[in-house]
């Protein structure tokens, strides 16, 4: 009785208001200024009072008004906040979204920060840059959107890993990929595929099962302050991702679809057509007749006929084989994408399917992924929140094999297959293998198959505990299990598997990754005026992986299992665990929002490492001054924000190898019986790569559009890991070391300026660039190290090209030259003229280019009108050289005979006079003018038009009497257009600089439908 009473006195009260006050009621509906949809849940406030509502699923509020109040104050998450004031009963608004400035908020180590006050250098990627763009990996949408970061694709398959480097090259011979961190988790990324010796980088990336589309914002840690929570995993920078939350209010509802077609992005390697190869092996058979063997006249003549229908005789119909239209394709691609996000106050989730099919452009890659992801957030009490990221991903992949291989589908159109060669005999059957006994591979590609089968499961599940006010206490457990089925299989009808009756190759490998952390931050602020944030932890990581292989020979044509072999080969396998103990500490103060300073500190122990040098501590300290907050500055009313910041500090690199440091058995088998056998030397003193790294930067916006930062960095990596050699004495070959020394030091320079942001078009633009330069400061006794085609010598660079300095061809009789050297320069005779040579031999080799680019950046730009939005990105690389080693038997002018002819030959020299780069032709006749040398050494400066994208908004009166929010329809494409400074080879190439027989980098036309309900 008693709360019934308290109960209808609250509801008089409440009516008794209701009357009294004179309310008047405003609505509206409220859009986004980018596309000009409707945004639901934006809070809608009467300023200066709690009165307020949020907008409904189709951007729509209403809303009583006391009189006398005639603002409201509309906001929401990345989006500008505005107070409008009211001029009648119906008000509707446009909002923008937050320029990307000062106040941006960033994930970086264990936590996140306001770009204003953070001391360290870090570059943010976010959704839009990543969810269109169409790759089976989202490391490779990265190119050209962040300054110091260089993107290589070593291999154009499907699926295929990107090699990814940040500030430089940071070690000789340990691992130089960045760390990847996934929702606040290390994960491992190393390969679980197999990879023949001589493929370049791997054809698997446990990456390729994550859907791009699953990713919130990518968030790339460049210097010691960003990254040294990491420690020693970090001395090659850190990537954190950030996958989609779940946000309250009525669920939505998200499906879109996208097909496409691949192709080549250059003419890689692009070899003469028939008659251009008839004429070219005619030629130089000719010549040598002549000038070989003294031939003249019809004997001449009848030399050059009898070898032509002897090795190249022109088919009896007169087609001659295109071999690209047989090894190679246009590409496909199919993708679809199913996602749903809501909740309420206490429970928000985001869930998502995805199934993508890349068909490659050679004829037997392909790649298959379905994933499915649930992020769930609880917030149980008041106190108490729970997360749970949950993560599956299936990916199934064909693999085209790579290197100089004869099953390379890309090397052999270019190289091993010629265009007299036929791909079937007169009766209709394949032909087996050509005149110089290379095999057909499209006979070839029916027999045999390499396949790999990966399945990824993570889960990261988190609690975290608010102790007190501004005292948290989180504990984070996370579980990665990467599993990969590969299988080789040679038909015994194949090249392959003829000599051994049929091979079937199985492995298994399996990673499992578990950490778990417990992370303690406490912030404070005192008199409004000192800020404090303070970060203990606790990390321990176990990594456990196990591999079994089986190889059986004798197996029937189309078995592909292991019991299917009559005669076992062999059985190995490995299982191998690491751990990693770690206690972090940060604090971070601020003054006023004035003056920040930063300081961290990791203590890392490994079990990779013997107990003397088991633990190491990386640490930092960082700070800045924002210039703008102080009296002297208050007055320049163009200048929005102006901050300077420096840091310095430390991170490690680890061994790659789990037990480089201990003296190994290895088990073998002597008369049946098992056997040990010493096959490694221990290394008690083996320790970490350190990497000292020093930031300097300023971060500036002026005119409330244009905001940019220059940053200047040095990074020096000590005792680096190498694997030296030892004398035969010891009976072994080599051990691992620490020894030597490597520095990169460089600028980096973004800008970025809102073009036209207050009319309905709108124009974004943004520029990044930046430099750096390599140098081997130290090697073990400061000796220099050949490894063809490089040198490695202290003050130059890691990827340097040490060979012969060709001269070019000697107008008068089509002759290779080289110059002449002495003490490591070009001789001259007393005209101060350079002595040239025509004999190789003579010439000593000499530094001819570095790999590493002078100048790299990207051109991004965005642009809106009404439903309409345009997307494109540059990106260029200027001053780096190529090797092109995978060139050596295209250019060989005739010498490598049974080989493909390079189109550029056909600009060979002919006549006295003639100026060019390609000698005279002689068949079968050793000029050495393909000998390794400079000739084939190119400049690389390219300008490629990375991604563009063009969307259309359907209108809203087409699309809500369907209750459907948005729609949209868009063209994208990668690599579309590409201007170089050379056009033999794909102008990605791999880091160290020289050309491979991978599949080169594809370019992309993709059309797309993305719908929300």
């Amino acid at each position: 009785m008693k709360k019934s009473l308290v109960s209808m006195l609250i509801l008089f009260f409440v009516g008794l208001q209701g009357v009294l006050a004179q309310n008047r009621e405003i609505s509206g509906v409220v859009t986004a200024a980018e596309d000009g949809l409707s945004v639901p849940g934006v809070s809608v406030i009467v300023k200066g009072t709690t009165i307020g509502t949020t907008t409904d699923f189709d951007g729509k509020y209403s809303l009583n008004v006391p009189e006398g109040e005639n603002v409201l104050v509309f906001s929401f998450v990345g989006m500008t906040t505005q107070e409008v004031a009211i001029t009648g009963s119906t008000l509707n608004v446009v909002m923008e979204n937050e320029s990307i400035g000062v106040e941006e908020v960033m994930v970086v180590a264990y936590g996140v920060a306001k770009k204003s006050s953070f001391t360290g250098s870090a570059a943010t990627v976010d959704a839009d840059a990543l969810k269109d763009t169409p790759v089976t990996s989202f490391e490779k949408a990265l190119s050209g959107n962040v300054p110091g970061l260089q993107v290589s694709s070593a291999s154009g398959q499907p699926g295929a890993a990107t090699e990814i480097r940040i500030r430089g090259i940071g070690s000789f011979s340990a691992d130089q990929n960045p760390l990847y961190v996934i929702d606040g988790v290390p994960v491992t990324t190393t390969s679980t595929g197999v990879k023949y010796s001589g493929e370049e980088g791997s054809t698997t990336t446990p990456l390729s099962t994550i859907n791009p589309a699953d990713i919130e914002s990518v968030t790339v840690l460049k210097d010691a302050a960003a990254a040294s929570l990491y420690g020693s995993r970090a001395a090659n920078g850190v990537i954190v991702i950030t996958t989609k939350q779940g946000k309250s209010g009525k669920t939505k509802f998200n499906f879109s679809t996208s097909h496409g077609i691949t192709d080549l992005a250059m003419d890689n390697f692009e070899t003469v057509s028939g008659e251009e190869f008839i004429m070219l092996q005619r030629e130089g058979m000719m010549n040598t007749a002549i000038d070989k063997k003294g031939l003249t006249g019809t004997a001449a003549e009848d030399y050059v006929n009898t070898e032509m229908a002897k090795y190249f005789p022109t088919p009896a119909n007169g087609k001659f084989t295109d071999w690209d239209d047989e090894l190679l394709r246009q590409g496909q691609i199919h993708n679809y994408e199913l996602s749903a996000s809501g909740g309420n106050e206490k429970t928000t989730f985001f869930a998502s399917v995805s199934a993508n099919q890349t068909d490659g452009v050679a004829r037997n890659s392909d790649m298959e992924r379905v994933t499915g992801r649930l992020n769930l957030t609880h917030k149980a009490t008041d106190k108490l929140t729970l997360n749970t990221n949950i993560s599956l991903g299936s990916v199934k992949q064909n693999i085209a094999l790579g290197g100089s291989y004869y099953a390379n589908p890309f090397a052999s159109s270019r190289l091993f297959l010629l265009p007299t060669d036929m791909v079937k005999n007169e009766d209709g059957s394949y032909t087996e293998r050509s005149r110089f006994g290379f095999y057909n591979m499209v006979r070839e590609y029916s027999l045999n198959e390499r396949s790999s089968d990966t399945w990824r499961n993570t889960i990261n599940s988190s609690l975290k505990y608010d102790i007190i006010e501004g005292l948290t206490f989180k504990t984070t457990f996370s579980y990665d299990w990467l599993n990969t089925d590969n299988l080789i299989y040679s038909s015994p009808l194949s090249r392959a598997g003829k000599a051994n009756k049929g091979e079937v190759y199985r492995r298994n490998n399996k990673n499992m990754v578990m950490t778990s952390s417990n992370i303690l931050t406490y912030d404070k602020t005192i008199n409004e005026q000192h800020h404090f944030n303070v970060l203990l932890g606790y990390e321990v990581e176990e990594n456990r992986r196990k591999s079994s292989t089986a190889e059986g020979y004798n197996v029937p044509q189309g078995i592909k299992v292991n019991d299917g072999a009559a005669k076992p080969n062999t059985v190995s396998g490995y299982d191998d665990k690491s751990t990693l103990l770690s206690y972090i500490g940060k604090i971070d103060y601020d003054f006023m929002n004035k003056y920040y300073i930063s300081a961290s500190i990791r203590r890392d122990g490994s079990s990779k490492l013997g107990d003397d040098e088991r633990w190491a501590n990386f640490w930092s300290v960082s700070g800045s001054w924002r210039m703008t907050q102080e009296e002297f500055l208050s007055g320049v009313e163009w200048l929005d924000d102006l901050k300077v910041r420096a840091s310095y500090g430390t991170n490690g690199t680890l061994p790659v190898d789990w037990y480089a440091h201990q003296a190994l058995y290895s088990v073998n088998a002597y008369n049946g019986e098992p056997a040990l056998d010493y096959s490694q030397i221990s290394n008690a003193e083996l320790s970490w790569e350190e990497s000292k790294n020093l930031n300097i930067g300023t971060d500036f916006r002026i005119f409330s559009r244009i905001n940019g930062s220059f940053e200047y960095f040095v990074k020096k990596t000590e005792s680096m890991l190498m694997e030296v050699p030892l004398s035969r004495v010891t009976g072994f070959s080599s051990m691992w070391q620490n020894i030597g020394e490597m520095e990169n030091k460089g600028w980096e320079f973004t800008l970025n300026a809102d073009i036209l942001k207050d009319s309905e078009l709108k124009w974004n633009a943004s520029l990044n660039l930046s430099h750096y330069k390599n140098e081997i400061t130290k090697l073990s006794n400061g000796e220099t190290i050949f490894d063809f085609p490089y040198i490695r010598k202290e003050g130059e660079a890691y990827n340097t090209f040490y060979l012969r300095d060709w001269a070019g061809v000697d107008p008068t009789d089509g002759a290779s030259q080289w110059y002449v050297q002495e003490d490591g320069k070009r001789a001259k005779d007393e005209n101060g003229n350079f002595i040239k040579t025509k004999n190789p031999g003579a010439a000593a080799k000499a530094i001819v280019g570095k790999a590493d680019p002078k100048l790299q950046g990207g051109i991004n730009n965005s642009l809106s009108y009404k439903g309409f939005n345009l997307n494109f990105l540059f990106n260029f690389s200027l001053g780096g050289d190529v090797y092109n080693h995978a060139g050596y038997s295209q250019w060989s002018d005739g010498n490598e005979h049974a080989y493909a002819i390079g189109k550029d030959q056909l600009k060979r020299w002919q006549n006295a006079g003639d100026n060019t780069n390609m000698p005279k032709r002689y068949y079968d006749s050793d000029t050495r003018s393909n000998w390794n040398s400079s000739r084939r050494v190119l400049k690389n400066d390219y300008l490629r038009l990375k991604s563009l994208t063009l969307g259309y908004n359907l209108p809203k009166a087409w699309i809500e009497k369907m209750s459907i929010a948005n729609a949209k329809i868009y063209f994208t494409g990668t690599n579309l257009l590409t201007f170089s400074s050379q056009d033999v080879f794909d102008v990605e190439q791999p880091v160290h600089g020289s050309t491979t027989w991978e599949i080169p980098t594809v370019k992309t036309y993709m059309i797309g439908l993305n719908i929300g309900f």
